[in-house]
């Protein structure tokens, strides 16, 4: 049981890994190339207000569309080798268990 969590883990992040392809997700307020906000998927050209202050209508600090995507694709391969190693973890700590047991009755 102890190695089925890890192995679980390591399944989740390689499916969010997975998922983790299309249009970059903006966290803030989207802006398009005019400066209007833009619902919908981000596109090239567009720009993300990540701290947007209603008060006074600015925003301390912005993404472009490509740094949002580089952000998306560090993200992927880190849950990728994060889930790789945890399945490999979780598989192989199963395997060892399970040959040290089988041993132990024979």
């Amino acid at each position: 049981m102890l190695f089925v969590l890890p192995l679980l883990w390591g399944a989740l992040s390689l499916l969010r890994a997975g998922a983790a392809y299309g249009a970059p997700d903006c966290p803030g307020l989207q802006l398009d190339a005019e400066g209007e906000s833009s619902p919908g998927h981000m596109r090239k050209g567009d720009r993300c207000a990540l701290s947007y202050d209603t008060a006074t209508g600015r925003s301390t600090g912005t993404s472009t569309y490509d740094q949002l995507k580089f952000a998306q694709e560090v993200k992927r391969r880190s849950l990728g080798r994060e889930g790789a190693l945890f399945v490999l973890y979780g598989v192989a700590g199963i395997g060892i268990t399970f040959a040290a047991t089988r041993r132990r009755k024979a």
